[in-house]
């Protein structure tokens, strides 16, 4: 009874060993086989050849070189308006005019000084007539030798004196009927031409602004009023780049230096340009210190360049020729005596990684140049990979 119960256990205890022996194999080639798949799963970029600029890049955008805008001289409330946003205009060309509202203040003036007017034309007339009366009985006593030549002088003086007081009546009577036309309605028929009502353009150029609309009350520009702004015009064949630059990179430009000025909105085209103004004073933005910078924008092509254009500045430094770069991410440092020393791990045929020291040139902040220690067919780990480059790793593994 006691064999067979030994026998039992025996089996049991063999058949458990057995269960964990499976186990324990099947853990440790799970293990061995994880980690083989990890090492294969590793992605790999590779070193290029080809030309590196050093290049300082500044945000900003286009604009004109000079904007005008188109201000009336009265204030009144706007009649018409004669252009739209984009259209063409010349010196001159009239834009829009202006409908006076009367001052009650300034018409009864007005009213006030043609009666004054009137009184002295009819004060003068009288004393014209009573002027000429005596005129003419002077000149016949003078002719009969009554009185002297002299008394007769100052008789024809006389008259003279009250027919010229006469015209000056009538010419304050004219000014003032003139001054109550120009106080209601802005002008006279004569000088309509050159009315204040009548708003012209100052240059030749492009609307760019009409931010009034018909029946807009507006305000005229005077020393103490900048005045409301009927259209802004501007020049699109002289346009300007306008942006900012870091402070680390505004030692490095001066005035004159060549220019690219990439444009978004036209597909990324680029134009040539030239550095104008580097500021001498930088701006605190949100705790970085920017200075502002502009250049000529040259526009050789003849495409329609709209003002406000989000552009980017590209001022090249220096230039390296047929440079082995590669993405500076993918360099690695460690010390050796003190220093950091640069390497990148090379794929071996095996599969495995084998650390690599490299030397390193120039950089323009995304790939670096390799003076020495890899060649263009070496695949170099990525140690770091980005979101891209994970979901690049994901598609190559889809595809084996």
């Amino acid at each position: 009874m006691k064999k067979k119960k030994f026998t039992a256990k025996k089996v049991i205890y063999t058949i458990l060993g057995v269960f964990f022996l499976l186990l324990l194999i099947m853990g440790i080639r799970y293990l061995v086989n994880s980690n083989s798949k990890k090492s294969e799963q590793f992605l790999t970029k590779k070193a290029v050849v080809q030309n590196m600029d050093d290049k300082v890049l500044a945000t900003g955008d286009i604009v004109p070189r000079e904007e005008i805008e188109i201000k009336p001289n009265v204030a009144g409330i706007i009649d018409k308006i004669l252009v739209k946003e984009g259209d063409k205009v010349s010196q001159g060309q009239l834009i829009a005019t202006i409908k006076i509202i009367p001052n009650l203040s300034q018409v009864n003036d007005a009213q006030q000084q043609i009666r004054n007017s009137q009184l002295q034309i009819s004060n003068a007339k009288m004393n014209v007539d009573n002027q000429q009366k005596q005129f003419a009985m002077q000149q016949k006593l003078y002719s009969q030798g009554v009185i002297s030549k002299q008394e007769f002088i100052t008789a024809q003086q006389q008259l003279v004196s009250t027919q010229q007081a006469y015209k000056n009546a009538v010419q304050q009577l004219n000014t003032a009927q003139k001054q109550l036309q120009i106080v209601r309605t802005g002008a006279t028929p004569e000088l309509q031409s050159l009315a204040s009502t009548q708003v012209r353009s100052k240059v030749s150029g492009t609307v760019l602004e009409v931010p009034v609309k018909v029946g807009s009350q507006v305000i005229e520009a005077n020393s103490f009023n900048a005045g409301t702004t009927i259209c802004s015009v501007a020049d699109l064949n002289s346009l300007q780049f306008k942006g900012t630059i870091d402070e680390a990179q505004a030692g490095k430009l001066k005035e004159g230096m060549e220019m690219n000025i990439v444009i978004g909105a036209l597909q990324n085209k680029t134009f040539k340009g030239k550095v104008t103004m580097i500021a001498p004073k930088g701006t605190d933005s949100n705790g970085t210190i920017k200075f502002n910078i502009e250049g000529d924008v040259y526009n050789d092509s003849g495409d329609y360049i709209r003002a406000g254009y989000s552009a980017n500045g590209e001022i090249i430094l220096s230039s390296v020729k047929n440079a082995l770069l590669l993405d500076e991410a993918l360099i690695q440092y460690e010390k050796v005596k003190g220093e950091d020393k640069p390497y990148v791990e090379v794929k071996q045929k095996d599969g495995s990684f084998k650390k690599v020291y490299v030397k390193l040139g120039a950089s323009d902040g995304i790939n670096v140049q390799i003076l020495s220690g890899i060649d263009k067919n070496d695949e170099i780990k990525v140690w770091n990979p980005s979101d891209k480059d994970k979901e690049a790793l994901k598609a190559k593994e889809g595809k084996s």
